[in-house]
């Protein structure tokens, strides 16, 4: 009986591997085909207009700076104390969770993969996991404060006059009113004294006074 089972194991093991070999050969001339199909139609593409390679690097960035604020916000709701930083990111984190989805949807349906996230956005988001406190307040106000609330709203509105994608300038436009909160909200958030202000006499921007860690307010202090 022994034997006969591992004769019949065998067999099986040989019909397995068979028909896997069978499988590849088969699917060689499949293959073949596909490639000779993907050349012969590769010739017939037409150049991409400008309009759709600029509608495509709006998706791609606006993809990948919304999976870094919704990424960097939940850290803020988990290692936050301080109610104001807390109230900035829930914003984010309502908002930019759903553009996400938005947005991967318009890259599927384009036949584009998802970003990866930006160099600096990968390194932003481990150096908040690394802090706690006033220093992780401090830190998360620097990358998702008022510079990057500005730069999503400029990013925007300058994408609602260029693109020509009707579905995709009325997703833009309808998006802005959200974004131009975002930024009122962090004008709020930001103390005055760390907010860059303009120099006598010319149109750079300077530092009004050392950086100081937002301190919860009293009344604030016990929300979590």
């Amino acid at each position: 009986m022994k034997c006969v089972s591992v004769g019949v194991a065998a067999a099986a093991a040989v019909v397995g591997w068979t028909g896997a070999v069978l499988a590849a050969d088969q699917a060689r001339p499949v293959a073949a085909r596909a490639a000779v199909f993907a050349a012969s139609a590769a010739v017939n593409i037409k150049p991409m207009a400008m309009e759709q390679r600029d509608e495509r690097r709006f998706l791609k960035d606006a993809t990948a700076a919304s999976r870094f604020q919704t990424e960097a916000s939940r850290l803020a709701m988990a290692k936050s104390g301080n109610a104001r930083v807390r109230s900035l990111a829930a914003l984010l984190l309502n908002h930019h969770t759903e553009a996400t989805s938005h947005l991967l949807h318009m890259l599927h349906v384009r036949g584009m993969a998802p970003p990866m996230l930006e160099n600096n956005q990968r390194k932003a988001l481990n150096r908040l996991v690394k802090l706690q406190g006033a220093k992780f307040d401090r830190a998360f106000m620097e990358e998702l404060g008022l510079k990057l609330q500005q730069q999503d709203v400029q990013q925007y509105e300058r994408a609602s006059v260029a693109v020509r994608d009707p579905l995709l300038k009325s997703w833009i436009d309808q998006s802005l009113p959200a974004l131009r909160h975002h930024l009122a909200t962090a004008e709020r958030t930001v103390p005055a004294d760390t907010r860059p202000v303009r120099s006598a006499g010319s149109g750079r921007t300077a530092q009004a006074g050392p950086a100081k860690p937002i301190a919860a307010r009293p009344s604030e202090s016990n929300i979590r």
